[in-house]
C-alpha cells in the first residue's frame, strides 16, 4: 500500500487547525474524565454518572488516532503498522505496567490469600489487555461495592482501548486501500466504514445492555461505537477543511463562532447532566451512551472548527495540567481506593479518602514525569519498531509471569488452611458446635482461628456422585436437572428433590451428607438468583433485572421444576431460596410478602396437597456488608466489629413466611437462625469459622459444623421420608 494520493490533501490553510497543534480543550475533556471517575470511585453518591469518563476517553481516543492514521495515510499511502504499535506501546505499557506491578505486589502484602486468585488472574489478563472481557464473562457490577474488587479491575477499560488500537488501523487502511482500487475519493468510504461500526455497534449495544447490562458494560463490541464516533468527527475535519476557498470567503466571519459556540454549549450541558443524573441503575452503555458521546463529541468538533475552544476557563493551569496526567492518576487513584481499606482496618473516611486523592495526584505527576514520558521519547530511541513491540511483549511476559507466581501461592496458602481446619475441627468448640448446649466456649464469637475464606470454602462445588438427567431441565441450552443416586440398590429409598438458588447451594455440603446417611435418591436443581414464584423477578440484591432473557430463564425453570415435582410426586422437597433480595412483582402493586404468599399457595402449596412434604430451610441473616470476612479482616480479626443487629439482619424470608402461615401438614419450615444469632446481634465469626464466604453465602466449614443440626432437625420435619 505505498500508492500516494492526493484525495485527501488539502488544497489551502483552512479550519479546522492542524492535527499536530496542542488541544487545551481536548486536555480539559481528559481533565474532565478522570476528575470524574475518581471522584465517582471516592463519594458516588456525589457524582454518580462519574463513570461516563471512560467514555468521553473512548470519543477523543477515536478522534486523536483516526486523526493520525488518515494524515499518515494521506502523506504516505500506507500506514506503518509496526511504528504505530511500537509507538502505542512506548506511550502506555510502561506506567500501566508499574501499576499493574506495584498492585499485585501491595495484594501479596496486604490481603489475605482468599483475594490473591482473583487478583492474579484479572492481572494477568489485564497485562495482555482482556481485563474487559474476564469482568464480562464474571458479570461483575462496576458499580457495586469496593469490597470484592481487585486493584486492576479498572484496566477494563485500557483492554477495549488496547483492543481498538490493534484493529483501528488495519480497518481504516483497508477502506483506504479499497478506495484506490476501486478509483474513488477515499474520504467518503472511510466515512462510509467508520459509519456502519458506528452504527452496528450502537444497535447491538442497546439490545445487549438491556438483554444483559453487566456483560454489556464491559465488551467491545458495545463501546466500539463510541470510537467510531470520534473517528466520524475527524473526517468531518477533513472534509471542512477541503471546502473551496470561495466558499470559505462567501461565510460570514461571526456565524461559525456563534453556533461552534452553541454546538460546545450543548455538548458542555450534555457532560454535565449525564455526570449528575446518571447512576448505576441507568441502562449503560446503550442509548443512554450517547449523551455524553454526542456532548464529548459536539465539544471537539468545535474546537476543531475553531482552532480554540469556545467554553471558559479550559486553559486554566490546573485543568490542563491534570488533563497531562490522566493516564496516570486514572492508572493509580483505584488500586490506592481498593488496598486502603485491609491497610487501615477499616473503611475510608472522608480524609482518608482526600488523602488518597491527594497520593493519587502526586504518584500520577511522578509517573508522568519519570515513566510516561521518557517511555514515549527516549526508549528504544532510534531503534526498529519491531524492538519496541518485542520489548514490550518481553515486559508484560514478566509481569504475567509474577501473576501466575500469585496462583501458585494461593493454592499453597488454601492448602494450609485447610491443614489447620482438620485440626481445629476436632474441638468441641468448632464452628457450630460452640453453640451446642452444655458447651463451655469463651469468646465463641471471635477472632477467628483460620481463614476459611478461600475457594474451598465457595458453595459453588460440584457433588459427588450426580450425574446429568435423562429427563433434563433445560433453559436457554443449559441443563438444570441432576440425578444423584445414595440408595446402594434399596429398593424403598426415597426420592428426595433439592432445589432453590445459591442460597440453596450453600447448604450442599450438610444436606448431601444426610442424603448419603438415609441413602436417598436425590433430585438436583439450582439456578443462581432464581426465587420459585411464578412471577416475573424484577429485582436481584436490589439492583433492577428487567431484560427478558433474565426474566424468563427464572420463570422457565422454576415452571419446569414444579410441573415435574408435581407430575413425579416425590417423597420429599427441600428448597431455600435468597427470596429476601429477590424481588417479584405481580402487577398488583402489593408488598413482597403478599405477592409471595400468593405465588406459594398457587405452587408450593399444591406440592403438598399432592402428597409431597416440603421443607422450606428459612434463609441465612443477611450480612448487610457488615457481617463479612473482608470486615473482620479489615478490622485487624476484631470480629465483634462486625456483628449485626438481629432484627435488620434477620428479616422475614417471604417465601419461608408464606408456608409457615399457611400451616398446611406437608409444608414446614426448617428455621436454623439460633446458629448464626443470638437474642441481640447475628454474627460474623462463631467457634472460630468465619460464618459466610463472601457477602451473602455461607461459609463451607461453618455449614459442615452444623450439620448435625441440619440433620436432626430436618429429618424431625420429614417425620421418615
Amino acid at each position: 500500500m505505498s500508492q500516494q494520493t492526493s484525495t485527501l490533501a488539502v488544497p489551502s490553510p483552512a479550519t479546522p487547525k492542524p492535527a499536530g497543534k496542542f488541544r487545551a480543550d481536548i486536555q480539559a475533556l481528559r481533565a474532565l474524565a478522570v476528575t470524574a471517575v475518581v471522584v465517582n470511585h471516592l463519594w458516588p453518591q456525589l457524582l454518580p454518572g462519574g463513570y461516563v469518563g471512560v467514555d468521553i476517553f473512548f470519543v477523543i481516543s477515536g478522534f486523536l488516532i483516526t486523526r493520525h492514521l488518515v494524515e499518515e495515510l494521506r502523506g504516505t499511502g500506507k500506514v506503518r503498522l509496526a511504528r504505530f504499535y511500537g509507538r502505542r506501546m512506548r506511550r502506555l505499557l510502561p506506567a500501566a505496567l508499574l501499576v499493574a506491578v506495584v498492585s499485585i505486589a501491595a495484594s501479596w502484602l496486604i490481603q489475605p490469600y482468599s483475594r490473591w486468585l482473583d487478583v492474579a488472574w484479572e492481572t494477568l489478563a489485564a497485562v495482555f489487555y482482556g481485563e474487559n472481557w474476564l469482568l464480562a464473562a464474571k458479570s461483575i457490577d462496576y458499580s457495586a461495592d469496593h469490597e470484592m474488587a481487585t486493584p486492576v479491575q479498572h484496566y477494563w477499560s485500557l483492554s477495549v482501548e488496547e483492543q481498538f488500537y490493534l484493529v483501528w488501523p488495519l480497518l481504516l487502511a483497508g477502506a483506504f486501500l479499497l478506495a484506490l482500487r476501486i478509483r474513488k475519493t477515499p474520504l467518503p468510504l472511510l466515512s462510509a466504514t467508520m459509519g456502519t461500526v458506528f452504527v452496528l455497534s450502537l444497535a447491538y449495544s442497546v439490545y445487549f445492555t438491556v438483554s444483559s447490562k453487566n456483560e454489556a458494560y464491559f465488551v467491545t463490541t458495545t463501546r466500539a461505537w463510541e470510537f467510531a464516533a470520534g473517528g466520524l468527527i475527524a473526517l468531518a475535519t477533513f472534509a471542512l477543511a477541503g471546502r473551496g476557498a470561495q466558499e470559505r470567503e462567501l461565510m460570514r466571519p461571526a456565524a461559525p463562532r456563534l453556533w461552534m459556540g452553541l454546538l460546545a454549549g450543548a455538548g458542555a450541558v450534555a457532560l454535565v447532566v449525564s455526570l449528575a443524573v446518571f447512576d448505576e441503575q441507568t441502562l449503560f452503555p446503550g442509548a443512554m451512551a450517547l449523551v455524553p458521546v454526542l456532548g464529548t463529541g459536539a465539544i471537539v468538533l468545535s474546537g476543531s472548527v475553531l482552532g480554540r475552544s469556545a467554553l471558559p476557563a479550559v486553559g486554566f493551569r490546573p485543568v490542563q495540567a491534570l488533563g497531562d496526567i490522566s493516564y496516570s492518576l486514572y492508572l493509580w487513584h483505584w488500586p490506592m481506593i481498593v488496598l486502603a481499606v485491609p491497610l487501615l482496618g477499616h473503611d475510608l473516611r472522608t480524609r482518608e479518602k482526600l488523602v488518597i486523592g491527594a497520593a493519587s495526584i502526586v504518584l500520577a505527576a511522578l509517573t508522568k514525569r519519570f515513566v510516561e514520558d521518557p517511555g514515549r521519547s527516549r526508549l528504544f530511541r532510534n531503534r526498529k519498531a519491531r524492538v519496541s513491540i518485542l520489548s514490550g511483549f518481553g515486559a508484560m511476559a514478566l509481569a504475567g509471569a509474577m501473576a501466575i507466581g500469585m496462583v501458585f501461592s494461593a493454592g499453597h496458602a488454601e492448602q494450609l488452611q485447610q491443614e489447620q481446619l482438620a485440626l481445629l475441627a476436632k474441638s468441641p468448640c468448632y464452628g457450630a458446635a460452640s453453640l451446642s448446649e452444655g458447651a463451655s466456649c469463651p469468646g465463641k464469637y471471635g477472632p477467628p482461628n483460620a481463614l476459611n475464606i478461600g475457594k474451598a470454602e465457595s458453595p459453588y462445588f460440584a457433588v459427588s456422585g450426580c450425574r446429568s438427567a435423562t429427563d433434563q431441565i433445560r433453559v436457554q441450552g443449559v441443563p438444570y436437572l441432576q440425578d444423584c443416586d445414595y440408595s446402594r440398590g434399596k429398593k424403598d429409598a426415597k426420592t428426595v428433590w433439592f432445589i432453590g438458588d445459591s442460597h440453596a447451594e450453600h447448604w450442599k455440603v450438610a444436606f448431601f451428607d444426610l442424603a448419603r446417611k438415609q441413602q436417598w435418591k436425590v433430585r438436583l436443581s439450582l439456578a443462581g438468583g432464581c426465587s420459585l414464584a411464578d412471577v416475573r423477578r424484577v429485582a436481584f440484591m436490589d439492583a433492577p433485572r428487567l431484560d427478558e432473557k433474565s426474566q424468563s430463564r427464572c420463570l422457565d425453570w422454576s415452571g419446569q421444576v414444579s410441573d415435574k415435582i408435581m407430575e413425579q410426586r416425590p417423597d420429599l422437597v427441600v428448597a431455600s431460596t435468597f427470596s429476601v433480595k429477590e424481588t417479584i412483582d405481580d402487577g398488583t402493586g402489593r408488598d413482597q410478602l403478599s405477592q409471595y404468599r400468593s405465588s406459594v399457595e398457587r405452587r408450593i402449596a399444591k406440592w403438598g396437597q399432592n402428597g409431597t412434604r416440603v421443607i422450606i430451610v428459612r434463609d441465612s441473616p443477611l450480612t448487610l456488608g457488615k457481617s463479612t470476612p473482608n470486615c473482620v479482616i479489615n478490622n485487624k480479626g476484631n470480629a465483634l466489629a462486625c456483628a449485626t443487629q438481629r432484627n435488620k439482619a434477620l428479616v422475614a424470608d417471604p417465601t419461608a413466611k408464606a408456608v409457615s402461615d399457611l400451616g398446611h401438614a406437608n409444608l414446614k419450615v426448617l428455621d436454623l437462625s439460633d446458629q448464626f444469632c443470638d437474642d441481640a446481634r447475628c454474627y460474623a465469626v462463631t467457634g472460630g469459622l468465619f460464618v459466610f464466604f463472601d457477602n451473602n453465602h455461607l461459609s463451607k466449614s461453618y455449614v459442615e459444623s452444623l450439620a448435625p443440626v441440619f440433620e436432626r432437625r430436618l429429618l424431625s420435619l420429614a417425620q421418615g421420608a
